[in-house]
């Protein structure tokens, strides 16, 4: 079976939102992955929103997060407390592999999480965990399933369309999707850069479920550059090239898909879209999402 292209664009239902004065919103990016290489503990950031109309700098967004929370993660029978750190305390080596996995690849300002570092909490596909988090006396929690890993069959690069784009090239994966519903995520690192996704980054499985399929990636460009329509999506011949596939559960392929459908979305006569998320308690938005990940590296031949 040929796909043409992996990710697509669905209608979401126009929300026109009520307008608040001060907000005291809690916003929390929690994440939890499996992956062979046990490589990235659970991790959480806690940040509070902030209205609209306000002046955003360096300063104002490090006064953002939220350093004295308690935050405790539990599933396969063992609870964790997270430990606070900020990105300023880190040596350099350990903030660049932090900033990679995170999608960054410079901090402007002290970013602050909240992590599992002795990886007390054994990760695995199909179990459920949960979170909770206490802060200025008040308590918000959500639960997650770590979703089946699915691997992808292979990973090769082809020429571009255009003949003369000779120093360009696409990738192609063949993934076997298995029975039942899956949703996946992926993201791109050129040359060591950070890992990041592309605009449109989530799919599920529903036009595809069950079967074996051909389709190219799209070279992932960090929010706010230039995008050049000549050359989007492709890589460049030589590059060096990583590939974070990942199957995520329900819950935050709908937060990234709204999200990214509200992103993508701008314009002086878009719609607001309202954006899915799974953190329950009073004031508090936000994913706590699982996911399995698989990370796969790739050099870029010159001839092709």
């Amino acid at each position: 079976m040929g796909v043409s292209i992996l990710f697509f664009t669905s209608c979401e239902e126009p929300f026109d939102p009520p307008l608040y004065g001060d907000r005291n919103e809690v916003v929390v990016e929690a994440f939890i992955e499996w992956n062979p290489e046990n490589n990235l503990p659970p991790y959480v950031i806690l940040s509070r929103s902030f209205p609209f109309t306000a002046e955003i700098d360096p300063q104002f967004i490090g006064e953002l997060f939220i350093e004295d929370a308690e935050v405790r993660l539990s599933g396969g029978g063992k609870e964790v407390l997270l430990t606070s750190f900020c990105v300023e305390d880190l040596p350099p080596p350990i903030r660049e592999e932090v900033g990679a996995q995170l999608g960054i690849d410079s901090f402007f300002v002290n970013l602050c999480l909240y992590i599992d570092i002795q990886r007390d909490l054994e990760v695995q596909p199909g179990e459920t965990y949960q979170l909770e988090i206490e802060v200025e006396e008040r308590k918000f929690q959500s639960l997650t399933t770590i979703p089946r890993p699915v691997p992808l069959d292979s990973l090769w690069a082809a020429p571009v369309p255009d003949p003369k784009a000779d120093s360009l090239a696409q990738l192609f994966l063949r993934l076997s999707d298995p029975a039942g519903p899956d949703y996946y995520r992926y993201f791109t690192s050129v040359d060591g850069g950070a890992l990041i996704p592309p605009l449109t980054s989530v799919t599920d499985d529903n036009i595809f479920d069950g079967q074996q399929f051909n389709v190219s990636i799209l070279k992932a460009e960090p929010r706010g550059s230039e995008i050049d329509p000549a050359t989007f999506g492709y890589f460049k011949r030589g590059s060096s090239v990583v590939l974070k596939w990942c199957t995520l559960d329900e819950d935050q392929f709908n937060f990234w898909e709204t999200l990214e459908f509200s992103r993508n979305n701008q314009g002086p006569f878009s719609s607001y879209t309202l954006v899915s998320y799974n953190i329950e308690g009073e004031d508090g938005i936000g994913i706590f999402g699982g996911q399995s990940c698989y990370y796969y590296s790739i050099l870029i031949p010159m001839e092709l």
